[in-house]
């Protein structure tokens, strides 16, 4: 008996050990520690030449076993209460499995899952309860990165699933008509085996694909930052008429900065320091870190012309350059607005010729898509070496477009780009949607790439109890183009605009020009009183093939660059649209 208990005793033991070693370890660090700690040691042993040889095999052979763990478990990360089985979907178009799915126990299946632009073959693996961890996509930056689905292994189980990190992206439930990212929810999956209908989807984004990036990773930027300030631009964040903020970049060996600034002819100055923020772009191989500052000037005269002068240390400062405050009165006032500028050196001409024609200019905007790649800092820099000097003098006031927030990740870098009003929607990202006055104008400047239906109670509050005689509203996508429809922004915005009156709306996206008749109700109508005028517009040579009439529109362009300037002066609003040279190519005034 004392035998057959011993057995049985170490029969029970070993199934518990088998149980426990079942159960999925999760390891510690995250994703992001490794492959920055990756980076910086690349950076320590590779030449330049060598970070563009950099291979998948090369990858694994440079980190360790516990790297390795971190990049195969860490990447998706759950609780499940019950026993599961996961279903991962992978394109099939991506060259290299990646390096932890075969040897962690996924297993290939016959099943297929497909939407209109890619289909995904279907790996299995059953999990014990408990922590699930899954690996990254890969080295490479496959965009079409996996998504999953989970099921309980015996189907009486009720699955509940919790501690899902990343958190910010929603289970759903696996169906055709499912959408799977973030970053393009008009796609959705239009065949899914019967096996997997009904499971808990895990939704994702396509800039996942970005977390591990190491193979054809490495960028170089033709302007590194310095001990020299530049990038100088100006914003606001407050009252135009008595606030103006400066920013600027340097290398990270200036610590501090200051701005010091007088009214000419006068001897007093006056110095605020600045905030400073190492700003991070890890596969930037000559220029990862730069400081980027801001010195918020405040408590200035209205209509008052002001000198500024950058400090980065006691006894060295910039040449001076001058900026103008908003004046007291109504007195009339003109700007600027481009359409998508893509940080291309055609635009950069364009504003600098723009601001030389328009010297009376306040300031200027721009309607979203400044650069191409809004998560790559050479693009940045590019935009502001093709525009220097233009914004020294005279704020810029943006709005984000679809590649200045890449592929679901936000648009953070743009954000740290610029000083912007902090007044926008609740529970939004701060300075990406936002308002300001300038005189008897009032401008909304709005993030499009954000949920339409969570802003429009803030544009509503902004509409309604503003008295500004005249209104504007700037955001990227537009309601009315050839191109793709945005029922949702003229079903929640545009009925706004109708309701209180928004005189013009700018837009870009969509690469071309044009200019509506008056809309209201979404038909056109006798009078810009009675509607609103949405324009459109392009900063760069244009793409269009097809032409499609527009019965809404008054004037179309199918190539640029152009750009915009609108003067208000009272009760009259002259609008012109300019090619670089000065020709004007179409005109409006509006008389209240």
């Amino acid at each position: 008996m004392k035998i057959k208990y011993i057995l049985l005793h170490g029969l029970i033991m070993s199934v518990a050990m088998m149980a426990c070693q079942k159960q999925e370890q999760l390891p510690t660090g995250t994703v992001k520690e490794v492959v920055d700690n990756t980076v910086t040691r690349f950076y320590k042993t590779l030449k330049p030449a060598q970070l563009d040889t950099i291979s998948d095999a090369y990858v694994l052979g440079f980190l360790n076993d516990e790297e390795k763990a971190v990049l195969a478990k860490k990447f998706w990360t759950f609780e499940a209460n019950v026993p599961v089985t996961v279903s991962l979907m992978r394109h099939t178009e991506q060259k290299i499995l990646p390096f932890w799915l075969e040897s962690s126990g996924f297993k290939k299946t016959s099943m297929l899952v497909k939407n209109e632009e890619f289909t995904y073959e279907v790996w299995q693996r059953d999990f014990d309860k408990g922590a699930v961890g899954l690996g990254i996509n890969g080295f490479d930056m496959h965009r079409p990165v996996y998504f999953i689905s989970v099921a309980p292994q015996n189907k009486s189980d009720k699955l509940e699933i919790t501690n899902v990190a990343p958190a910010e992206y929603k289970l759903d439930t696996m169906r055709v008509g499912a959408f799977t990212y973030h970053d393009w929810d008009g796609l959705v999956l239009d065949e899914v085996p019967d096996q997997l209908k009904g499971q808990v989807l895990f939704t994702t984004v396509r800039g996942r694909a970005r977390e591990a990036h190491l193979v054809h990773a490495f960028r170089t930027t033709d302007t590194p930052s310095s001990t020299e300030p530049d990038q100088v631009m100006l914003t606001w964040s407050g009252d135009p008429k008595t606030s103006v903020n400066v920013q600027w970049r340097t290398s990270p060996e200036i610590a501090s900065g200051k701005v010091k600034y007088w009214v000419p002819g006068r001897q007093d100055t006056v110095s605020m320091d600045a905030s400073v923020f190492k700003m991070e772009d890890r596969l930037l191989q000559n220029d990862r870190y730069v400081n980027r500052f801001t010195a918020k000037l405040k408590d200035l005269k209205p209509g008052t012309t002001y000198q500024y002068a950058i400090g980065t240390n006691p006894n060295k400062w910039s040449a001076p350059t001058s900026f103008k405050t908003e004046s007291a009165q109504n007195d009339g006032f003109s700007f600027i607005w481009f359409g998508d500028t893509h940080f291309s050196p055609i635009w950069g001409d364009m504003a600098k010729k723009a601001v030389k024609r328009h010297p009376e200019t306040a300031f200027f905007s721009i309607a979203g898509d400044l650069v191409s790649t809004g998560l790559h800092r050479d693009h940045w820099d590019q935009l502001w070496d093709h525009s220097k000097g233009v914004f020294t003098g005279k704020s810029l006031m943006p709005v984000p477009g679809n590649h200045d927030s890449q592929d679901g990740l936000g648009a953070w870098m743009y954000k740290e780009m610029f000083s912007l009003p902090e007044n926008g929607p609740a529970g939004q990202p701060s300075e990406m949607t936002y308002a300001f006055n300038y005189q008897n104008a009032l401008y909304l400047m709005i993030d499009a790439t954000l949920s339409v239906p969570r802003q429009s109670a803030w544009v509503e509050e902004k509409l309604k109890n503003s008295d500004a005689k005249w209104k504007f509203v700037m955001f990227h996508f537009p309601p009315y183009n050839f191109e793709e429809p945005y029922d949702e922004i003229k079903k929640e915005w545009c009925t706004l605009f109708d309701k209180y009156h928004v005189d013009m709306v700018m837009n870009g996206h969509m690469h071309y020009y044009l200019r509506t008749k008056p809309m209201n109700g979404d038909k056109a109508v006798a009078t810009p009183a009675q509607g609103t005028i949405y324009t459109m517009s392009i900063s760069i040579p244009g793409k269009q093939v097809r032409w499609p009439d527009e019965e809404y529109a008054v004037v179309r362009y199918k190539d640029g660059p152009l750009y915009q300037h609108m003067t208000i002066n009272g009760n009259t609003l002259s609008y012109k649209c300019y090619t670089p040279d000065g020709e004007v190519k179409d005109e409006l005034i509006i008389t209240k």
